[in-house]
């Protein structure tokens, strides 16, 4: 009987060394979560000189659609700055609104918007990054360059394979204000890209997004697809490339407030 116990007693500490190895410690991986974005956030940069026109359609929750084209410029200025333009071309009542991005740093960048109807440029609040790009479910921060890495914490939570490609997945979490409280990221391995991304307001998501269509232009991969859902509304939001071309190298006039107010001509 004492043998009996005593083999049950060392298999018993077998598990538990086990346990211990290999169920409550860290997995390691190649690099931190810093150095995941650190490599995201260096192949944003180079995209920064561009020039997309896409498509976009809203589905709403009733099965309705709304088809939206539009013409993105962008152009990266200092090793931190960079300007954006957008200009929607139809349909009828969204021709010519615009919206302009002047980024001074990585954190620091003023937005404005333009409505044809109105003949006035507004002033977007910084505050209001995160809020809905005029009715669709991207937000005005999605159309912006990288951000600032030292505003954000990053863990690396496992890797998964997404649409055959080996990923990091990554747990973002703001230091600054953002409607947001976390994300997760599904990240390509030696692509460095978003392929799957989750928002959370605490511990419920509301935003979700894939990327997929993957296609390398001028040495940059892009993705040609772009989803992003509103998980509360069940709105969804399909962004469609059309046509890419990078190193544009836009002059800076292109990118003024008159440019807006002029849709960019």
């Amino acid at each position: 009987m004492n043998d009996q116990i005593s083999k049950y007693i060392c298999l018993l500490s077998s598990v538990i060394c086990l346990l211990v190895v290999f169920g409550f410690t860290s997995p390691t991986f190649a690099l931190s979560g810093r150095e995941v974005y650190e490599k995201v956030h260096e192949v944003r940069s180079k995209a920064l000189d561009r020039k997309t026109e896409a498509t976009m359609v809203l589905f709403d929750k009733g099965g309705g659609k709304r088809t939206r084209t539009l013409i993105e410029y962008s152009k990266k200025a200092d090793p931190e700055a960079y300007k954006v333009l957008v200009v929607f071309t139809a349909p009828p009542d969204l021709k010519n609104v615009g919206f302009l991005i002047h980024a001074h740093t990585f954190a620091e960048r003023d937005l404005w918007a333009y409505f044809p109807e109105y003949k006035r440029v507004r002033r977007i609040a910084s505050s209001s990054q995160d809020d809905s790009f005029f009715g669709s479910d991207f937000s005005y921060d999605d159309f912006g360059g990288p951000p600032n890495l030292d505003d954000y914490r990053f863990s690396i939570l496992r890797e998964e394979v997404v649409d055959g490609k080996p990923c990091y997945v990554v747990e973002v979490t703001p230091k600054i204000r953002r409607k947001y409280t976390r994300y997760i990221a599904w990240v390509a391995k030696d692509l460095w890209i978003h392929l799957k991304i989750e928002y959370y307001q605490d511990k419920d998501i509301y935003r979700s997004g894939d990327f997929s269509d993957v296609r390398t232009i001028e040495g940059i991969p892009t993705p040609f697809k772009l989803n992003m859902e509103n998980r509360k509304t069940d709105h969804r939001t399909e962004l469609t490339i059309q046509k890419i071309q990078y190193n544009t190298h836009f002059s800076d006039d292109l990118f003024s407030q008159r440019s807006l107010e002029r849709a960019g001509k």
